[in-house]
Parts: C-alpha cells; sequence; structure tokens
C-alpha cells in the first residue's frame, strides 16, 4: 500500500505531495462534494418525487388510503431499517479501502454486505406472521388497519431485493462512481410511477388494485433497481480493477468487520426510525383520521427538504472515508463544513416556502378538506423551524459514519429520541392537552438538541480516531 507519499488514484484526480495543497483548497472542497453528491441527490429526488406521486395517486382514493399507506409504508421501512443500517456500513469500508488503495478488498467488503441482506427472507417471514399484532396495536379505525395490513404485506417482497441494494449501492459511491445508483434509482422509480397508475386504477385490461397496486408497483421497482446495480457491479471494466467476480467468498473476518461496526449503525438508523413510526402510528394516529393524514402530508413535503440533505450525507460519508483512508483528517472536516453550508442553505429556504405557501399547496395537491388543509399547514410551519438543525443532524451523522463513529451515535441517538422526544410527545399531546400539534412542538425541540449533540461530536474529532479494520489487508 502507498501512503500520501507515493500516489493515490481515483476517477476524480491524483493526490501526491506535490499537489496535496490544492485538494485543500475550499474550491476543490466544493468541485469534490458537488461531484459526489450531485447524482446521489438527483437519484434521491427521484424517489422522492415518485413517493410523493405515490401518495398523490393514493389520496384519489380518499383520506383513509392517504391515512393507511402513510401508515403502513413507514412501518414498513422501519422494520427493515436495522438490517439496513448494518449492510450500508458496507460503504464505509469500502471507501476506506479505496482511500488505501486496497482495490480487491472494495469488492470482498461489498460481497460481506451482499450476505448480510440474505437475512432480509428471514426477517420478512417473521414480519408477516406478526403484523396483525402490530397494526392492531395502533389502534386505528377498522378500515384503517385493513388498508394497512394489505400494503404493508406486499411491501416485506421487496426486503431481500432492498437489503442487497443497499450494499451495492453502497459500494458505488465509495469508489467515486455515484452516477450508478442514481440511473438505477431513475429507471426503477419511472417504472414504479407508470404502475402505480396502471395498477392502483386499474388500466390497459389490469384490475383496479388500488392500494395494493402501489404496494406491487414498489416492490417490483425495487427488484429491478437492484438487479440492474448488481450486474453492473459485475460488468469487465469493475472485475479488471477490483476483482467482483472473483472475490465472492464468505469471509469470516471482513464479516466480523463489518458487524462490529455494523449493528450499531443499525442499531442507530432502526432507533431513529422507529421512534418517528411510534409518533406517527401511536402518538399522532390516535387523535383522529384527519390529524394522522396532515400528518402524513407535511411528511411527503419535508422529504423534498430533507432526502437531498441525505443523499449528500451518502455523499460525505464516502469522502471522509476515502479521505480518512488517505490520512488527510483536515482535508475531510472541510469537505464536511462545505456539506453542511449546502444543505443548511437548501433546507431553510425550502422550509420558509413551505412556512409561506404551505396550505395553498396542499389543497391542490392532497387533500381539499378544509381541516386537513388548516392543520397540514400549521405542522408546516413547525417544519420549517427545524430545518437548519435538520440539516446538521444528516451531514453529521453521514460524516461520523464515514469514520466509523457509529457506537457513540447510536447511544446520542437512543437517549435523545427514547429520553426526550418520544416522553416529551406524550406529555405536549395527551398530558397537556395540545393535541398533535403539541406532539410536533416536541419534535422540533428534538432535532434542536440532537443536532447539539451531533456537531460537538463532530468537533471534538474524536471520530478521527476510530479504527475499523482489524488488521492490515494486503493488496
Amino acid at each position: 500500500m502507498k501512503n500520501i507519499e507515493g500516489t493515490y488514484r481515483d476517477s476524480m484526480f491524483q493526490i501526491t505531495e506535490e499537489n496535496i495543497s490544492k485538494h485543500s483548497t475550499w474550491t476543490e472542497a466544493i468541485r469534490e462534494v458537488f461531484h459526489m453528491s450531485w447524482p446521489i441527490v438527483l437519484g434521491s429526488l427521484s424517489y422522492t418525487v415518485m413517493e410523493f406521486c405515490d401518495k398523490w395517486m393514493v389520496a384519489q382514493l380518499g383520506t383513509v388510503p392517504l391515512a393507511a399507506v402513510g401508515s403502513a409504508g413507514i412501518w414498513s421501512y422501519t422494520m427493515s431499517t436495522l438490517l439496513l443500517g448494518v449492510v450500508g456500513c458496507t460503504g464505509t469500508f469500502v471507501a476506506q479501502s479505496y482511500g488505501k488503495e486496497l482495490w480487491k478488498d472494495c469488492s470482498r467488503y461489498t460481497w460481506q454486505g451482499i450476505y448480510l441482506g440474505m437475512f432480509s427472507i428471514l426477517l420478512a417471514g417473521v414480519l408477516f406472521v406478526f403484523s396483525e399484532t402490530l397494526f392492531s396495536w395502533m389502534k386505528h379505525s377498522p378500515e384503517v388497519t385493513r388498508q394497512e395490513l394489505i400494503y404493508f404485506r406486499i411491501r416485506l417482497l421487496g426486503y431481500f431485493p432492498m437489503a442487497v441494494g443497499s450494499a451495492l449501492a453502497s459500494f458505488f459511491p465509495s469508489i467515486s462512481k455515484p452516477r450508478v445508483p442514481m440511473y438505477s434509482a431513475i429507471i426503477g422509480n419511472i417504472l414504479n410511477l407508470i404502475l402505480n397508475y396502471i395498477l392502483i386504477f386499474g388500466k390497459i385490461g389490469f384490475p383496479r388494485f388500488e392500494i395494493a397496486g402501489a404496494s406491487y408497483a414498489t416492490v417490483i421497482s425495487q427488484w429491478t433497481q437492484t438487479l440492474i446495480l448488481f450486474f453492473l457491479f459485475l460488468k469487465p471494466s469493475l472485475h479488471q480493477k477490483f476483482r467482483t467476480r472473483t472475490h465472492y467468498h464468505f469471509d469470516f473476518r471482513r464479516m466480523k468487520e463489518l458487524i462490529r461496526i455494523g449493528i450499531p449503525a443499525g442499531l442507530s438508523m432502526f432507533l431513529d426510525i422507529c421512534n418517528w413510526s411510534i409518533f406517527t402510528s401511536f402518538i399522532v394516529g390516535r387523535f383522529g383520521d384527519v390529524s394522522l393524514a396532515s400528518h402524513n402530508i407535511a411528511i411527503s413535503f419535508m422529504h423534498l427538504c430533507f432526502m437531498p440533505a441525505v443523499a449528500v450525507s451518502i455523499g460525505i460519508s464516502a469522502i471522509v472515508g476515502q479521505w480518512l483512508g488517505r490520512q488527510q483528517v483536515q482535508i475531510a472536516k472541510q469537505r464536511v463544513y462545505v456539506a453542511l453550508a449546502l444543505c443548511m442553505g437548501y433546507m431553510v429556504t425550502m422550509g420558509c416556502i413551505l412556512a409561506l405557501f404551505g396550505g395553498i399547496l396542499i389543497s391542490r395537491i392532497f387533500s381539499k378538506d378544509p381541516e386537513v388543509v388548516h392543520f397540514g399547514h400549521r405542522l408546516l410551519i413547525l417544519a420549517a423551524l427545524f430545518q437548519a438543525f435538520d440539516a446538521i443532524n444528516i451531514i453529521c451523522l453521514g460524516a461520523l459514519r464515514g469514520a466509523g463513529d457509529t457506537r457513540w451515535v447510536m447511544w446520542a441517538m437512543v437517549i435523545n429520541a427514547y429520553g426526550l422526544f418520544l416522553p416529551l410527545a406524550i406529555v405536549m399531546g395527551f398530558v397537556l392537552g395540545w393535541g398533535a400539534f403539541g406532539s410536533w412542538i416536541s419534535a422540533t425541540i428534538y432535532i434542536a438538541v440532537l443536532s447539539m449533540t451531533l456537531i460537538h461530536r463532530f468537533l471534538s474529532e474524536k471520530w478521527t480516531k476510530i479504527v475499523i479494520f482489524t488488521e492490515p489487508s494486503k493488496i
């Protein structure tokens, strides 16, 4: 392995001792963050737009299907996040291996991630058996519960491609090829949109599946995206450099490393999403169908704010991993500051737009129900208040993940979510009698406090001391 006195190569530039100062400039930092992030942003935006369209199409069926698809969709994703979080840490190992020029390790770790993704089959089977119990606990109206079960159980068919796809999608940005997941996401989401129209409303000779059609369309899209990524992973040019076709053997040491770093990341991701799912289904959902529908609409608009930031976070995770692999901590930090500035500017701007025009947007896109429009707009005003804090959370999480600082993040998420957010939501919503709006105030406080926690950790630089590899690897 060459150290910094040698030469590093990736698809963007070569790094040598003589030109290292060039890569320390802010112009170069902006260029690198933009190069890595824009394809991921475009891919995630395509997903966000398609998800937005999903809910718009389901909304044509009425308030009950809209409430059901929001809640069931959240829980479908929530129950997969523990495994997705573990598998997604494949990118941390690939990025740092890439920075060290350990090309074959990039494919070795990716294959271990693929093998971990196979546990999704067992997870889906268990969830199918217990799904009725899960949704009965939420105490939604009988018709909402019935439609939630239909949507949720079909979505379980997409767990396997979603998990395997997570490992593959982590590989490409980590080797500075972020456009590959973008193309697969756009193709899959266009297919999802077309199938939604056909299957929800029963077009071109297909039966009218309604809410089930939206779920089938999503599953088919997930399989399509994963197959595209897998075939590209095995293509000759990547095999020539990374040996993607030959280094597929199960590797106990690397699997153990991936699990050691990945389990805290998976728990962190699961517990974070789970607390929002509990918030949606067990707190906001208990205030009635109008509150739940308004909440789901507000969350849909919020996705337009934070999904691009999440995409930048994925990119910054790969960038941090690569620069740490090259032992260039200051350059890694500089890239994070650039990402923070870009995302805070975007999210604050979007928050202002939703606060000012939220009522008009809700009435023209989702619902003419005056109660839904009024309450949904109030929630969007609250959401606007925490956009800058949320940008800090998202980017810091990506940076710390790229360094392998997953255990500390897990405890920070647990303490803030379950020690502050949910208890405060219960107090403000039920004890003080402020309803769903009061519970959303607690969400605003939680996001602000969490952002201060994560930025403190980042500034402490303790993440720079973490070693994710248990022993040196050979080229």
